[in-house]
């Protein structure tokens, strides 16, 4: 019976999935109608009123110096943490701020912190079943699986003291989990737990946690998206809540995995609105952006979620290796601010405390990118003593940037001999088209007379780009232009005008904000005589680097313009220099 009733509230809700999937992007948040009535889910409470219920972040009083289970120190009221509230049958306000702000932290994967608010708010209400299991939840998602135990064993031996509805949620978690011995498998286990999860959502069907819950029980329990049997779930979940953390942060990674990254651009909205005092709700926003080519969006999300993350770390006395997020988040800041010519800070990134690998690829892109190439041959020597390869292409990059071509050859026969030993990594046959191609046009460039031609090099550049420009994978973080600008740039110092045209448009297409593509473009036709077209290119390269450190820019554009003028030299209009 159980799972017919299953059946049917997925076909009630079905419209949803019709209306905001796949096709579409997750509604924007809708008002609650005037006199409205929602009995069977207690109503919400907005971001002022949770507020003005806490008091300033100190910790309350009266709590132990370490909490008992976690050793961790009790939570503090976060006041504009998050306006989730899911309403719990317990007496005491604290244990009830406590586990919403442990169910916030939850959502966005920042498991200690979910354990340690579970666990104060346990502090005020030690018999609130629902809040050991949501106890249990955070310890297992942070690898605590002997305590994640030990909480789902006392959530039901509780359960008697918990309200109908929470004692469905735990029994389907103690189903699910195997504390009942009489399911054997885990697809019988898994199959319990919808069905009660099913029942509870027949009797209150607005419960944010049963509909959540059932999400997870369709993609098997995945987190970062799961899969798209889960989203009509997720969907529904919205139309109750439109600003439900969980759903909205699952979709984000849904559409991004599922290569549709525009269509969770209004879940990336609506997750931050849902939690604004939690760093990775920002942060989940630039895995979008770098992929939609919005900088300024990725700059501007990545520097508040790191600039929160700092304030946490102060305020809850946590060291930066404590945080798992934490380096990741920093680096995808780098990564964006790179792009945009933003060096200095993205140097002061590099030397935070809490980043202990100061040789991870993007600090290389970064002294690439700037011009360092002192400490861009510093890194690659350092990599290359865990990895030979790694160590052998970064140091090709640095000769082909600094124009010593005898030391990149030396490199790049590093990589073609492990290339003739191992062919097992998928990136090397890229490194090798890339350095080699780069090399080969710098030969060209050099010997214009000689036994390169110029179309050697430009084909090997072509390769890389024609394996990667329909990679999905690979225009993650906004890599999507990389080899087209190469192929671009090197195609323009050899006065290829057609192919280096081809190039740059590409790049545009696949990064929106590609300065190097812009530029290129733009003394592309001033050698071509469009004036007008080369004012508009150039008025875009403006745009992307507005924010630029001082110089970089004229820096750039000083590299293109000899480009273009060496490109002129080399070919003669009866060779076809202009098209």
């Amino acid at each position: 019976m159980s799972g017919c009733v299953g059946i049917m509230l997925v076909a009630a809700y079905w419209t949803v999935w019709q209306q905001t999937g796949p096709g579409q992007a997750p509604e924007k948040p809708v008002a609650k109608l005037a006199g409205e009535t929602r009995p069977s889910q207690p109503e919400r409470i907005g971001a002022g009123q949770a507020e003005s219920k806490q008091s300033p972040s100190a910790r309350p009083s009266g709590l132990p110096a370490q909490l008992p289970m976690s050793k961790l120190k009790p939570a503090r009221l976060q006041p504009g943490l998050s306006v989730l509230h899911y309403r719990i049958s317990t007496s005491s306000p604290l244990c009830q701020q406590f586990f919403d702000q442990g169910l916030a932290y939850l959502y966005s994967y920042v498991w200690m912190e979910a354990v340690r608010n579970f666990e104060t708010a346990l502090q005020y209400d030690k018999e609130s079943a629902i809040t050991w299991w949501a106890l249990s939840r955070a310890f297992e998602a942070w690898g605590k699986q002997k305590e994640s135990r030990q909480a789902l064993e006392k959530a039901w031996e509780l359960r008697h003291l918990a309200s109908p509805s929470e004692q469905l949620l735990i029994q389907a978690r103690a189903q699910e989990k195997g504390l009942l011995p009489e399911l054997t498998t885990p697809e019988a286990r898994r199959q319990a737990a919808i069905n009660t999860i099913d029942q509870l959502l027949s009797l209150h069907e607005e419960d944010e946690e049963a509909w959540f819950y059932r999400a997870q029980l369709a993609c098997g329990g995945r987190l970062f998206g799961g899969n798209v049997n889960a989203v009509p779930f997720y969907k529904a979940l919205l139309r109750i809540n439109p600003l439900h953390p969980g759903a909205n942060h699952e979709l984000v990674h849904y559409y991004e995995n599922a290569r549709q990254p525009a269509l969770g651009w209004a879940a990336s909205e609506n997750y931050i609105a849902s939690s604004p005092g939690i760093p990775h709700a920002w942060h989940m926003q630039a895995h979008l952006a770098t992929r939609l080519g919005r900088w300024d969006r990725a700059n501007a999300s990545s520097s508040r979620a790191v600039a929160l993350q700092h304030a946490y770390h102060r305020d809850m006395e946590v060291r930066p290796a404590e945080d798992h997020q934490y380096v990741h988040h920093v680096e995808v800041l780098a990564i964006s601010l790179v792009h945009d010519g933003r060096f200095r800070e993205a140097r002061q990134l590099r030397d935070l405390p809490g980043i202990t690998n100061k040789n991870a690829p993007v600090w290389f892109r970064l002294m690439l990118a700037s011009g360092d190439y002192t400490s861009a041959r510093k890194i690659a020597e350092a990599n290359r003593r865990t990895d030979k390869v790694l160590g052998a292409y970064q140091s090709a990059l640095t000769a082909l940037a600094c124009d010593d071509l005898a030391q990149a050859e030396a490199e790049i026969h590093v990589l073609q001999q492990a290339w003739q030993e191992t062919r097992s990594r998928s990136d090397l046959r890229l490194k090798l088209l890339e350095t080699r191609g780069i090399y080969l046009c710098r030969l060209a460039a050099r010997q214009p007379h000689g036994l390169v031609s110029p179309s050697a090099g430009l084909a090997l550049l072509e390769q890389a780009v024609r394996i990667t420009q329909d990679d999905y994978r690979h225009h993650a973080w906004g890599n999507g232009a990389y080899y087209m600008e190469i192929w671009g740039t090197e195609a323009l110092r050899l006065g290829q005008w057609d192919i280096a045209e081809e190039a740059f448009l590409e790049a545009l297409a696949h990064d929106s904000g590609s300065v190097r593509a812009a530029l290129g473009l733009a003394y592309l036709k001033e050698e071509q005589g469009d004036r007008l077209l080369a004012e508009r290119y150039h008025q875009l390269a403006r745009r992307f680097w507005s924010q630029a450190d001082a110089g970089h820019l004229e820096r750039l554009q000083q590299h293109y313009r000899e480009l273009a003028q060496q490109g002129r030299a080399l070919v003669s209009p009866s060779q076809g220099a202009t098209p």
